[in-house]
């Protein structure tokens, strides 16, 4: 028997020392977290240290447990169990504070239903059979008006404070309801070690319900074209455990994506079948083409979070670190943190496309890409001060950057009605031709000089039997503007008051028997 025992004492004697520790530090990323925790460890000899009250939304396979120098681990045991079978997680200082609110409302209670009863009482004085009945009745009614009010007073002075600890505890309550309902069940980590001294053991996972994504802003000084760009991120997590004054990263990388490129397909050539059989040829095809492929795991992540991961594809990664230390609590509220600002040097100027918006000009800033990582996200847009809307900062791997800032009133656009006329060339008439006239008439009603730039989009044959001439009054800035093929551009400083013509005259000549694509109609 005592042999029998001695197992069971010895494993009651190396019951794990009770650690919780707390969370030190988080790097936020699009769809995820890693969070690191600092536990204490007490010195000495195989001891087993038990780390209880942890969330059991993180992945199990991501924990690290990273030792500190005189730390040997052993194994490590992970259990799960339901919230109502560990009340030791119920010791924090929130269950604490409710308990204390509580025991102080109960106590009111109580003496609350001691003044019941002494109403009562004085109530039920000088009743039929009551022994008092034979006293005086004016120093009795006296006596009895003066406890009965003094009662009365009390009994109200008492009410009112419960009252606020009602109202103190109904937060406190639901704060708790929405831990308890976060997290049903918990986690608790058995690990064995041997440790030289009092030391503090890093614990690291990872878990999906978190994530980031970028807000900028733009003020612009129309008067001096100094534009000021502004960083900003909302962080938001719904892990089951508030991050309370933790030290705060933030990072571009997106660890759910794949992580390495697909093979390469070979480049094939072949004939296609006759027409006869082209239709049967296509029907075997379908039902031979291979099962759509899996789910990717960014598209699992956009299925599961709230954040949209794919503003950050085609961005390297970096890292924001958030200076201070920041609380985010558990309940998916989205907090906004402030990540720095850089002054652009721009060229402002009133860019018009009348084909496509005709009698609008918008004020944009030009400016050079501006240095580090910008990962795309929405920005909104102030031009002196106030807001004129918003719109997305994409600036992936482009030399310049264009911020509009809404429309420019002071310009006027119009656009004189497109001139068409069509005949035959070539021998015999072979060949079709078209002419097309298009003209704009700016003016600047601005009180100073102001740069104006009109964008048109000449044809472009995409065969050598079409031929296309163009004939441009003046002469544009760019006929190639920003490497767009067929893009045009006029660029002019106009006067105060100064008016401007802008033309463009295209001959296009094709067979005449062939079908045209993009022919104005």
């Amino acid at each position: 028997m005592k042999n029998m025992l001695l197992p069971v004492a010895l494993a009651l004697a190396s019951i794990a020392v009770q650690a919780q520790g707390r969370i030190e530090q988080v790097l936020v990323y699009p769809g995820g977290a890693t969070v690191e925790r600092l536990v204490p460890v007490k010195a000495g000899q195989q001891q087993l240290l038990r780390i209880a009250c942890l969330s059991e939304r993180f992945d199990g396979d991501s924990l690290q447990i990273l030792p500190a120098e005189g730390v040997a681990i052993g194994d490590i045991t992970v259990q799960s169990a339901e919230r109502a079978t560990q009340p030791d997680c119920a010791r924090s200082p929130l269950d604490e504070r409710i308990r204390e609110l509580e025991a102080q409302r109960n106590a009111l209670a109580a003496e609350l239903g001691a003044h019941e009863l002494a109403l009562g009482y004085l109530k039920n004085y000088g009743s039929a059979g009551s022994s008092a009945a034979t006293t005086p009745i004016a120093g009795t009614a006296e006596q009895l008006r003066r406890s009965g009010l003094e009662t009365l007073q009390r009994q109200q002075a008492l009410n009112l404070r419960k009252e606020e600890l009602e109202r103190q505890l109904a937060p406190l309550t639901a704060e708790r309801e929405r831990l308890v309902q976060a997290n049903p069940r918990l986690r608790t980590l058995l690990v064995r070690l041997n440790a030289a001294r009092d030391t503090e053991l890093r614990l690291s996972y990872r878990l999906n319900q978190a994530g980031w994504e970028p807000v900028y802003r733009a003020y612009l000084d129309s008067a001096s074209g100094k534009v000021r760009l502004e960083r900003h991120a909302q962080v938001a997590q719904s892990s089951g455990e508030d991050w309370r004054d933790v030290k705060l990263r933030l990072s571009t990388t997106q660890p759910r994506q794949a992580s390495g490129l697909p093979p390469p397909r070979p480049w094939t050539l072949d004939l296609l079948p006759p027409p006869s059989t082209e239709r049967s040829e296509a029907r075997v095809a379908y039902a031979a083409a291979p099962a759509p492929a899996p789910m990717s795991a960014k598209a699992v992540a956009e299925a599961d979070l709230g954040f949209d991961v794919g503003v950050f594809q085609g961005e390297f990664a970096t890292e924001f670190a958030v200076p201070g230390r920041v609380t985010v609590t558990a309940d998916g509220q989205r907090i906004a943190l402030a990540l720095g600002q850089v002054a652009l040097d721009a060229r402002l100027l009133a860019r018009a496309n009348p084909r496509s918006d005709a009698g609008s000009a918008y004020l944009v800033a030009e400016a050079k890409r501006p240095a580090g990582i910008w990962p795309a996200g929405k920005l909104q847009l102030y031009r002196d001060g106030a807001f004129v809307g918003q719109s997305q900062l994409n600036v992936g791997s482009q030399e310049q950057l264009d911020l509009y800032f809404g429309r420019d009133e002071l310009l006027r656009i119009s656009s004189e009605p497109e001139q068409r006329n069509a005949g035959s060339t070539g021998f015999v008439g072979s060949r079709a031709e078209q002419k097309v006239a298009r003209a704009y008439l700016v003016e600047n009603l601005h009180q100073r000089p102001f740069t104006v730039q009109i964008l048109e989009a000449a044809p472009v044959p995409r065969h050598e039997d079409i031929k296309v001439e163009a004939r441009f009054e003046p002469q544009p800035a760019e006929r190639e503007w920003r490497k767009q093929p067929g893009i045009a551009a006029w660029t002019v400083e106009l006067a105060p008051g100064q008016r401007q013509r802008f033309s463009a005259d295209y001959v296009i000549g094709y067979p005449k028997d062939a079908r045209i694509t993009g022919l104005p109609r």
